[in-house]
């Protein structure tokens, strides 16, 4: 086992990775001490006590078959040998090898399907009936739903910021983590890397938008805001990506952009809040004040550029201006001591109606009003870390870090009530 590493990405053991004390298990078969299993991103066999292992498993599909070895997913916490079995619990779920003294590309089988669990940190909503979704998940990639009902994977790594082409809902754009971005033309089908801003790394879950009006125009926040008018390509003499704003010295958490005028925008990191009402051509993001505690969800009106919401993690959780940020009121209410996370604004039946979305369920704000209505029946009791409405079919959608992905119609205040509209899992 000289200089041998059996807990990184290699299947000849010949990197210095991985992520201990992270993923590292060791089972013995009950019926033959020499034949001993360990786990790290990969899972090993030992048929001579441990002396030395060969690989079992493979994180990535097209390197397992090459090599006739079981695929199984990234990170593996946890083996169990249990009736001539051994499970395998890793971030992607549960795997069986159910002849484990015989290696093939066979030796896994998922065993995943049908749990709902999957932890999205970002989704993106098509406006369309039936809706596209694309959800980007931590450990899991990116996956869109599309029209049949069925979950794809599209996209590997972790998955962060994605949105559906509100032009075209073939055309998905995805992120990972720290900012690397990812474009399909066909659902998913296939992808290829877009170029980052002058290579520049983003915070984890790196800030990626598109124009409200013109589809081709897309928006991502490093310590600057870009904007590419060509789709984030390199196409027509067009440069992907040209800076807009000035240096934060810090990367961006947030950058939305106003609906009903897209030379309005938002952007923040930390406790600052930014905004530009020129597109940032002048390179003139002002800084907002008038409110506390670290930014975690801007949400901006609809069909009024000046009027938004933030949440943050202070006490008060929940700001709201009619003046583009000028004067802020604190809307907390009667809001119970939860993480205030995720916001979005309604205006499907004539009224402002703001959404919130913690880390214990959903409430809602209706206009002139200074209490919130919990909005969780039949939603398990799940950190939210995103919502998003789909006007065509007047639906909530509420990306869960733990339980995946829920949907329910929008509250209506001339019809059912709230107790009546339980929420649908997807």
């Amino acid at each position: 086992m000289t200089e041998k590493n059996y807990f990184g990405y290699s299947s000849d053991a010949d990197d210095n990775r991985g992520q201990a004390p992270r993923d590292m298990d060791v089972i013995v078969n009950p019926n033959d001490a020499e034949d001993v299993h360990i786990s790290g991103i990969l899972s090993w066999r030992s048929t001579n006590g441990g002396t030395d292992f060969n690989v079992t498993s493979q994180w990535v599909p097209e390197n397992a078959e090459n090599q006739n070895i079981g695929y199984c997913h990234a990170d593996i916490d946890l083996m169990i040998y249990h009736n001539d079995k051994i499970y395998v619990g890793s971030d992607g779920g549960i795997f069986v090898a159910n002849d484990p003294l015989n290696v093939s590309s066979t030796y896994y089988t998922d065993l995943s399907a049908g749990l709902g669990i999957r932890q999205f940190y970002k989704i993106g909503i098509s406006q369309t009936d039936p809706v596209i979704v694309s959800g980007g998940s931590q450990d899991n990639g990116t996956s869109v739903y599309r029209a049949d009902g069925i979950w794809y994977d599209w996209l590997g790594a972790d998955g962060m910021e994605t949105f559906i082409d509100h032009s075209d809902p073939n055309v998905l754009y995805g992120t990972s983590q720290y900012g690397s971005l990812y474009k399909s033309q066909n659902q998913g089908q296939n992808y290829f890397g877009l170029p980052s801003p002058e290579d520049k790394e983003g915070s984890w879950v790196t800030p990626f938008e598109q124009d409200p009006q013109v589809a081709t125009t897309i928006y991502t926040g490093y310590d600057e805001v870009y904007k590419s008018e060509a789709g984030g390509e390199n196409v027509d003499n067009l440069q992907s990506w040209v800076s807009i704003s000035q240096n934060f010295e810090n990367n961006l958490n947030h950058l939305k952009i106003a609906p009903s005028d897209s030379d309005t925008m938002y952007a923040a990191f930390g406790e600052n809040l930014y905004k530009t009402s020129s597109g940032g051509s002048n390179g003139d993001w002002a800084q907002l004040t008038g409110f506390s505690g670290y930014i975690t969800s801007i949400a901006i009106h609809p069909t009024n550029s000046s009027k938004l919401a933030i949440s943050t993690n202070s006490s008060d959780k929940v700001y709201v201006s009619i003046d583009g940020g000028e004067n802020w009121s604190i809307a907390t209410h009667d809001l119970p001591n939860f993480s205030a996370l995720a916001l979005v604004w309604d205006t499907t039946y004539e009224e402002d109606i703001l959404y919130l979305g913690m880390n214990y369920g959903i409430y809602y704000l209706r206009n002139n009003e200074t209490s919130w209505t919990p909005f969780n029946t039949g939603l398990p009791n799940v950190q939210v870390n995103e919502l998003e409405i789909n006007t065509a079919d007047n639906k909530l959608y509420v990306a869960t870090y733990g339980r995946g992905l829920w949907r329910v119609d929008l509250f209506n205040p001339s019809s059912l009530r709230v107790a009546e509209l339980p929420v649908f899992n997807l």
